[in-house]
């Protein structure tokens, strides 16, 4: 399918406030490649794949793609997932995220940076890929985003960091660190792994436990150029001991989900997003669009329109009173035209 511009404007009402407004991001279909660059063999396949997908990733948050799954299970329940969807051919597994427990420690949102002790920002923050693996981007929306493959790492014993120390010695750039510390009351992680992972180029850490060293590990939150996000449980001064290997590569829990190494981590300010591949290939088309109608509902609003004349909030409302079906739906005010993927809407 060729790809077209997105048409936007408000639904026509008689206001005199309210005005046309278009949008100018090029929308295009599923598609795993950008023209001309098909892959010569697997391994190359595999990474432009990775790279495809990380660059549309950057692009939304957690909130869209949420909003994208939500939608993709709902069609899956209703027994209407394949009837539009190009990659269908295995059933659609979902997103899994994170519990609330589990919070970023050195996220600061908005395109900005900390000034050191001279008054001088130190971490330039610019669009583009953390040290050699890209795995945390600066995205469209504030704030620096975590992307990578989860580079999975289970404690065997309480208390213990050298599991972590392992994984980060063997993680490759764009990786995700991802540990389960069999409930430790101590840190496993710090401003110096947290400093490691950066210069290796990994995309962030997350912890099931706790980590330490939030002042020195806050600045790799504002910078993409020697970047890393670090999510955990909790925070304590008190390091663990330097003992037990631990093992790398299982299936481990993570934030109450499980997670495998390999599976794609995204995270934000919002929270973590779980997932294989395939899952978030299925929903980054509408999970963009999403992106587009709210930059656009917002455009709106600020114009002076209101956001329930945006959607059919009236409809829906009186429907739902009435205890008959229905769903929000911004398409039918014609604000967003999408070309080959499904409407927005919220149930």
């Amino acid at each position: 399918m060729t790809p077209t511009f997105v048409d936007v404007c408000s639904r026509p009402h008689h206001h005199h406030h309210q005005r046309r407004f278009k949008s100018s991001i090029l929308r295009k279909p599923n598609e795993r490649y950008a023209p001309g660059e098909a892959p010569k063999d697997k391994a190359e396949a595999a990474k432009l794949r990775l790279d495809t997908l990380r660059k549309r990733l950057h692009k939304v948050d957690t909130a869209a793609l949420c909003d994208a799954d939500k939608g993709m299970l709902a069609r899956r329940q209703n027994g209407a997932e394949g009837q539009d969807d190009s990659q269908s051919d295995h059933p659609y597994v979902g997103l899994s995220l994170m519990d609330s427990r589990i919070k970023p420690r050195n996220y600061f949102p908005g395109p900005h940076t900390p000034a050191g002790a001279n008054g001088i920002d130190d971490h330039p923050v610019q669009n583009g890929a953390v040290g050699n693996g890209g795995g945390a981007l600066m995205g469209d929306a504030d704030g620096i985003k975590m992307i990578g493959l989860a580079r999975t790492v289970q404690c065997t014993r309480p208390n213990d960091i050298l599991a972590v120390l392992r994984g980060l010695n063997e993680a490759k750039p764009g990786d995700v660190l991802v540990v389960n510390t069999l409930d430790s009351t101590r840190a496993v992680a710090g401003g110096m792994f947290c400093a490691e992972a950066a210069r290796k180029g990994l995309g962030g850490i997350v912890v099931e436990g706790l980590v330490r060293d939030v002042g020195q590990i806050s600045k790799f939150g504002y910078s993409v150029e020697n970047g890393c996000l670090v999510y955990s449980a909790g925070v304590t001064p008190y390091a663990g001991t330097v003992q037990s290997i631990g093992e790398i590569g299982s299936n481990i829990s993570c934030g109450g989900v499980r997670v495998s190494s390999g599976d794609i981590i995204v995270g934000d300010g919002d929270g973590i997003l779980v997932g294989p591949m395939e899952s978030f290939e299925r929903v980054i088309d509408v999970a963009e669009n999403i992106v587009e109608a709210e930059r656009n509902i917002l455009k709106g609003i600020q114009q002076g329109i209101s956001l329930m004349k945006m959607c059919n909030y009236d409809e829906h409302f009186e429907l739902r009173k009435n205890g008959k079906e229905s769903a929000l739906d911004w398409r039918k005010t014609r604000l967003v035209t999408f070309n080959g993927v499904e409407h927005v809407r919220i149930k």
